[in-house]
């Protein structure tokens, strides 16, 4: 029963303190004191509980105690008032004291009963006012709205206990001596101050996420508390817009810690995490708090813009599926709003992911010499990372041994040493290719004389340069034998597979998801000749190995395009010999000759029974535009796809039809959709029929064709409408069709 209770105390401490502490502050008007009293009452707890039980509510019973605490205060203050000013007082008057004391007593009752949110709100302000140094507002809000003891806040940030004792003293003083009010600021102050309790929110749950310093890339416990104080906060603050973008941006990024670290507890990067392993509750609760940050009709602030950065991760269901153009989009945003260096940082990254390392690297390069970075390891880490992609791996080694030295986190340190001597060994593979210091073979034994054109190359050697196809032939060459040719890096090759004029936009876009997926786990700057059937079998057992089968076999198919492109462009790998050439510098004859093609189910789609469909117009849960659209769908025989692009504007309702956005056709239908449509469109005039439940969010604004101007909320998309229709039947939209 002892340990039970214990642990009963430690919960519910942890859920009333900042409630109790702030109908206490707001009441004797002294934060020392008041979580004097709180703890009086978590220590009554401690004794009482193992004896006599749990109470059946053990908050209400620790607020009583404090409560209590706090009368008696009040009483000995008002009788040491009295001896001090009215000795000569007569019995009248100690009654009147009496009673004013009563009256202080009943005063304090109704302040302790009345709703706490607002005094919760006040405590969060006064935890974090400006004044007071980051740690100490740190500290001084895990330890009074957090309810986390002194040992448990020195555990978590790695400080010696009697620092954060010092911190939490040293702010109590300073709310004190400048009489800080307890109340919520209004005016101008309002947005600086909020910003300020957003900032160590934040602050908390950063240091969670990634740890700063010891042997854990993550503290978990951090990451909870700070995301309770967020919903806490938003809860209190319904109203504000960045309130609820904080909380989303955490329930985002919290929603990838199981997949952030190894089995050994290494970091693992974004693009290389396994996503079913995201925690898909999380993202729902993120994309809600957006959603309310988007209702506040405020302009975008720093902590909206990206948290819908972190729905633009979470939306994408594979690395590959990253909008990259979209995130560098809104970090162009977040740096007009927050042009902070630590901003620009990040955008260098989400610049090189959509406009290559070289343009990403420039941007952080004009980083360098900016002070907030003089101990920082992150810049050192990021330009480490474009180097390598640009092939530069002398340099990069430079830099991640630099943001090693620099972290003073065990497992991030680990990382950034293991890639610094890949790096290293990078840079000693490319010495050794023979000609990579300026001279080339021109044919079997026998040397050029003149100065090579960059990265160039004779036939049957790797080569590692940057020289575009074609490149010059050097001076000297011997007549009648191979001319030397630029030897392409898999980058180099993808790109150039993907400019050719005769793939469409579908095309190129599916193709670049599975040539992305190859540059990143090979290397940009991997010769192409050194690219293995084997190697791409196992890339494609870990990013689709679990992947159905049409999504196995299209990646599949972008690889075997590839394959045929790069074929002819110069020989296989396999036939070089002394008469080889051509840009391609030789490749795989198949690289997906390790990639079985996997059966796809076929066969005609059955369509519902009559029964059931019947059945499914009775149901009385089905919304309004479900059963508009199911209905339509049903007696017009018609394809999901135009009757989802149908436009308000281009029905005829009398005729019952209705013209298709995407074509010259019409949709036909009869009387059971003639008699829902009506109220769905509800007096609207123009805009898609069919509507989300939504507006859209910053990240991905539609098409103009796709918003409705009346309600600001985008056409319904054939994925919902499906998923929906699925979730209600089991069965597809297209089985709705008539037999």
């Amino acid at each position: 029963m002892s340990g039970d209770a214990h642990r009963a105390v430690d919960a519910v401490w942890k859920m009333e303190s900042a409630r109790i502490v702030a109908g206490l502050v707001r009441t004797v008007g002294d934060v020392g004191l008041a979580e004097e009293f709180a703890q009086d009452a978590l220590l009554a707890a401690l004794e009482q509980w193992p004896g006599a039980g749990v109470p059946d509510n053990p908050g209400a019973w620790l607020m009583a105690v404090a409560k209590r605490r706090a009368i008696d205060h009040l009483r000995r203050e008002e009788r040491l008032g009295l001896r001090h000013e009215q000795l000569a007082h007569d019995l009248a008057v100690r009654q009147d004291t009496a009673g004013a004391a009563g009256a202080a007593e009943a005063g304090i009752d109704a302040a302790l009963d009345d709703e706490v949110g607002d005094d919760v709100l006040r405590l969060m302000f006064v935890s974090c006012h400006p004044a007071l140094p980051a740690e100490s507002r740190v500290a001084l809000t895990l330890r009074l709205l957090g309810g986390l003891r002194t040992e448990e806040i020195a555990r978590a940030f790695l400080v010696p206990e009697p620092t954060v004792a010092q911190r939490v003293v040293r702010a109590k003083r300073t709310i004190a001596t400048l009489r800080i009010p307890f109340e919520v600021p209004e005016g101008p102050d309002r947005a600086a101050r909020l910003s300020s309790v957003l900032g160590v929110v934040y602050l908390v749950f950063n240091e969670g996420y990634a740890a700063s310093a010891g042997d854990d890339w993550m503290r978990q416990d951090l990451c909870q508390e700070a995301l309770r104080l967020g919903r806490l906060l938003a809860g209190l603050a319904p109203g504000e817009a960045e309130v609820h973008g904080l909380v989303a941006l955490m329930e985002l990024q919290a929603s990838r810690a199981a997949a952030r670290t190894g089995p050994s507890g290494e970091p693992v990067a974004l693009h290389e995490q396994n996503r079913g392993r995201w925690d898909q509750l999380l993202i729902r609760r993120g994309f809600a708090a957006l959603l309310r940050a988007r209702q506040c009709a405020a302009p975008f602030g720093p902590y909206v813009l990206q948290a819908a950065i972190a729905a633009c991760h979470a939306r994408a269901r594979t690395a590959e599926e990253t909008d990259w153009t979209q995130i560098n989009a809104l970090y162009e945003a977040l740096a007009r709003v927050l042009p902070t260096p630590v901003v620009q940082l990040n955008r260098a990254v989400a610049l090189a992911m959509a406009g290559g390392p070289q343009a990403g690297l420039a941007l952080a390069d004009t980083l360098v010499g900016e002070p907030v970075f003089k101990g920082y390891h992150r810049l050192s880490s990021v330009r480490g990372d474009l180097l390598a992609r640009l092939g530069r791996h002398e340099e990069a080694r430079r830099e991640f041994e630099r943001a090693a030295a620099l972290t003073l986190n065990g497992p991030e340190r680990a990382v950034l040493t293991g890639r610094a001597a890949a790096c290293a060994d990078m840079a000693a593979r490319k010495e050794a290719v023979p000609g990579a210091a300026g001279s080339v073979t021109t044919g079997p034994g026998t040397a050029g004389s003149g100065a090579a054109a960059p990265g160039t190359t004779g036939p049957g050697t790797a080569g590692s340069g940057t020289a575009a196809p074609g490149a010059a032939t050097p001076e000297g060459a011997v007549q009648g034998r191979a001319t030397p040719r630029t030897v392409l890096t898999l980058a180099e090759a993808a790109t150039a597979f993907l400019a050719r004029d005769d793939l469409d936009a579908s095309t190129v876009r599916s193709y670049r998801q599975t040539m992305n997926r190859l540059r990143r786990d090979l290397g940009d700057d991997i010769p192409l000749p050194d690219v293995s059937a084997a190697r791409v079998a196992e890339i494609f057992g870990a990013a689709w190995g679990d992947a159905a089968p049409a999504t196995w076999n299209r990646h599949r198919g972008a690889v075997r395009s590839f394959c045929a492109w790069a074929a002819g462009q110069g020989p296989p790998a396999g036939d070089r010999g002394p008469a080889a050439g051509g840009p391609g510098g030789g490749v795989p004859r198949d690289l997906a000759a390790g990639l079985g093609r996997r059966p796809e189910p076929r066969g005609r789609t059955h369509p519902m029974d009559r029964p059931r469909v019947e059945a499914l117009w009775e149901r009385p849960d089905i919304a309004p535009r479900e059963r508009a659209l199911w209905l339509l769908l049903h007696e017009s025989a018609a394809g999901a796809g135009p009757v989802l692009s149908l436009n308000v504007e281009d029905l005829d309702l009398a005729g019952r039809r209705g013209k298709v956005a995407t074509g010259s056709g019409w949709v036909h239908w009869r009387s059971g959709t003639a008699e829902l449509l009506p109220r769905l469109v509800a007096g609207r005039r123009r805009g898609p029929l069919f509507l989300s439940d939504r507006r859209p969010g910053p990240g991905r604004p539609p098409a103009p064709a796709d918003l409705c101007p009346e309600t600001g909320r985008r056409r319904l998309s054939y994925e919902r409408a499906e998923y929906l229709f699925k979730r209600a039947t089991g069965h597809t939209l297209d089985q709705l069709r008539t037999r």
